[in-house]
């Protein structure tokens, strides 16, 4: 046996248990002048998760080592949440046996803050309420690594049809370095159809294996993750897969829903809808630059190359004039694609630009078009109008006027001449996507990306309802296709009232989602049950609340960016950046320890101040930059509490909870970089959001109290007084979180059941 340490650890997840987090193993110093976090690193991080029919067989496999220069004496510690049980545990080090003791949640509360006491770190106190299993001693030589190998069982939680698969990545904050590579990977496999898989924390890899059979994986390299791993996935033979995600904290107050819709995978594949697309490229001078023409006909030849079948197209040209290939639709045979293939070999730039009869023509050919089929435009241009109509409104009340057949235009903005409000404005007004390249990036990767995601449609013209809930707020405002291998997302609010009318059914109120449209061509409607829980707090479901106030502010930025500031729609950012600590390019002031979080008149004027650029700048690097900083905002998927990768300072060490991470690119360098910012000043623990002030983090709610004048509404406690751990047991596990987050030499001014405390 080598020097290297075997860990093996089974955890049965008792049938039926309500798993709200399953803890990682850590690493305890038992002397105790030495801290949890500091003494010891984490080399990497690899778990593999087998999920067969909601039973996940996880895997886990780790590598500690001593960054100290001495031997320190450590223990191995593995929280367990309520309702979970361990069957065995071994740790073998240096050939001798470790044997581990399963302690109860009263003892174990006990030790976590005993812990808590000693190493002057509230870190442990998220565990408060959870058992243990725990070692005893054992010697960590410094430099040396250590493998832990860890195994455990896991029922997964089920709501109605969606399945969560939880791992806790978050205890890697404890890692004093940067940890060289964390690779998750979730293989399920059911027997049902597999229709929505969807991560609200991370962003992942799918590959699929069938039906059935989807493989999921996360994997970052240099970093600390500070966030909980979680997918969602949906098994249920169905054409549409379709579930509804409510959160309702309270009541008497309208609640929050995230709506995902897939196609079948096997359906979506064996019947594909015919659609008619008209594909118009810019052949204007200034395409000629930075062999733009050749990226864009090389785009265009693959889309003409990946057509279907049964679809029919046409091609578009334009400079200062407009000519079609064919004339009109045109069958996608194979003699019909070589001759398009020809023509745009033989396509060169020169001349000027004239957008709006490039539209035109465009619009023209769909007109006649076959109504059961749907119709899209894919419109490429690197520049300004200068020839013909130039005036924006014109152009873009034009486009409405010609687009009898309702196509959806999709377009892209190469190069940093292009004017991104007026091809924000013909896709909002003709219900597409407009998307944006950099002068060297690859053209032909983005177009044939735009065009995969609407190469097979499935579903058009979607509507969604809930039967006797009206349904408010919803975004994207207008419901996108649904097309084979993709995911619909959709956010909004429903109402609370409505929700109080809805039959019973114990603690919960049952309605109907229907979702209907254009299925293969056909009108159909599916339908799905729908349980409702108001005035309870789901942290299952949590997220869905931030991720509905991202997408309000990305519409938002829209409005005025398209139609020019005004006071409300400023308040209207401003307040939802500040009460979620979302942190925008144009908000960013909220980060400033100077701020006024409660002044609304200072939250204007800077709010005013910054947010202008949107309405002004539509051209050049940061008119793209302002558009792309939009569009991560309107098309967001998911909202980490924090930064994706925890940053470290110019010693290398990781800065604690590093704070959170913005969406877009403050300034064009950071954009052409790729750099977004993180705002150390900024924190977001669940749905709360905190701003340091000084030493003192505050809510948006806790910061218009003043420690002097309003002393008699704030009750002091000291950190690791026997007052404090009673409050900690009165804790919701969300409420120690926030607890657990504060740091050295740090306050908290935090309202807990209407009573403000500020924690010294």
């Amino acid at each position: 046996m080598n020097k290297a340490m075997t860990v093996t650890v089974m955890v049965a997840i008792l049938a039926g248990a309500a798993l709200t987090a399953l803890a990682d193993g850590m690493i305890v110093p038992t002397r105790e002048d030495l801290r949890v976090r500091g003494m010891w690193a984490v080399k990497y991080h690899h778990v593999k998760m087998i999920v067969r029919d909601q039973v996940a067989s996880v895997n886990i496999t780790q590598e500690f080592y001593n960054t100290s220069k001495q031997a320190i004496e450590v223990e191995y510690m593995f929280p367990v949440p309520p309702g979970a049980a361990i069957d065995a545990m071994t740790m073998i080090v240096d050939g001798k046996e470790f044997s581990g003791r399963l302690l109860p949640a009263d003892e174990a509360r006990k030790i976590y803050e005993d812990i808590v006491r000693r190493k002057k770190d509230p870190a442990l106190l998220e565990y408060v309420g959870f058992g243990l299993y725990r070692t005893r001693a054992f010697p960590l030589e410094p430099g040396k690594p250590v493998q832990v190998i860890v195994h455990y069982n896991q029922v997964c939680k089920k709501d109605n049809d969606l399945v969560e698969v939880f791992y806790p990545l978050n205890t890697e904050k404890f890692s004093a370095k940067e940890i060289d590579e964390v690779k998750v990977t979730v293989d399920i496999k059911s027997q049902a159809d597999i229709t929505a898989v969807y991560s609200p924390t991370h962003d992942l890899k799918t590959e699929r294996k069938g039906p059935a059979h989807v493989i999921v994986s996360y994997e970052v390299k240099k970093a600390i993750p500070n966030t909980d791993f979680v997918v969602f996935y949906k098994a249920k033979n169905e054409q549409i897969g379709a579930t509804l995600l409510s959160y309702q904290p309270d009541s008497k107050k309208d609640g929050y829903f995230l709506l995902l819709a897939s196609p079948n995978p096997k359906t979506g594949q064996q019947v594909v809808q015919p659609k008619d697309i008209v594909l118009v490229i810019d052949r204007s001078g200034s395409m000629s630059a930075n062999d733009k023409i050749e990226q864009a006909k090389d785009a265009l030849s693959f889309i003409l190359k990946n057509l279907n079948a049964e679809d029919r197209f046409e091609v578009v040209m334009f400079n200062d004039s407009i000519e079609s290939f064919f004339d009109d639709l045109t069958a996608c045979d194979p003699e019909h694609i070589k001759q398009a293939l020809d023509m745009v070999d033989r396509i060169e730039a020169r001349g000027g630009t004239n957008i709006h009869k490039a539209l035109e023509r465009a619009f023209q050919t769909l007109t006649a078009s076959a109504a059961d089929r749907p119709k899209y435009i894919i419109f490429l241009t690197d520049g300004l109008p200068t020839v013909g109509q130039t005036n924006e409104g014109k152009i873009i009340a034009a486009s409405v006027k010609d687009n009898t057949a309702k196509a959806r235009l999709f377009a892209l903005g190469v190069g940093y001449d292009v004017n991104v409000r007026l091809l924000d404005k013909l896709v909002a007004e003709n219900q597409g996507l407009s998307d944006y390249v950099k002068p060297g990036e690859p053209l032909e990767a983005k177009v044939s990306n735009m065009y995969a995601k609407i190469k097979n449609p499935v579903m058009t013209n979607i509507a969604i309802s809930l039967e006797g809930v009206k349904l408010k707020q919803i975004y994207p405002r207008v419901i996108p296709d649904l097309f084979d291998g993709s995911e619909l997302l959709l956010v909004g609010r429903y109402d609370a009232a409505d929700v109080q009318e809805l039959p019973r059914g114990s603690a919960m109120r049952k309605s109907t989602l229907v979702i209907t449209g254009k299925y293969h061509g056909q009108e159909r409607g599916f339908e799905y049950p729908v349980a409702i829980k108001p005035g309870q707090r789901n942290r299952m479901y949590s997220f869905v609340e931030r991720l509905w106030a991202v997408r309000r502010v990305g519409f938002l930025l829209d409005e005025i960016q398209l139609h020019g500031k005004n006071k409300e729609v400023i308040d209207e950012i401003v307040r939802l950046s500040r009460d979620y600590g979302i942190m925008t390019p144009y908000t960013s002031f909220l980060a400033d320890e100077d701020t006024k979080l409660t002044s609304t008149e200072e939250l204007r004027v800077r709010g005013m101040r910054s947010s202008s650029r949107l309405s002004k700048e539509v051209a050049n690097v940061m008119g793209q930059t302002h558009a792309m900083n939009r569009q991560a905002f309107n098309t967001a998927l998911r909202v980490a509490p924090q930064s994706e990768a925890v940053p470290v300072d110019k010693a290398g060490k990781p800065l604690r909870d590093a704070g959170v991470r913005s969406l877009g690119y403050k300034t064009a360098d950071a954009y052409e970089a790729g750099e977004r910012e993180v705002y150390t000043t900024v924190r977001n623990v669940g749905n709360q959001a905190f701003y340091r002030r000084g030493r003192v983090w505050v809510t948006p709610k806790t910061s218009q109290l003043d420690l002097k004048k309003d002393k008699d509404k704030i009750r002091v406690i000291q950190r690791y007084s026997e007052e404090y751990f009673e409050l900690a047991l009165a804790n919701t596990v969300e409420e120690n979180q926030i607890l657990a987050s504060q740091g050295p030499d740090e306050e908290l001014l935090v309202n807990f059941r209407s009573q403000v405390y500020l924690i010294q």
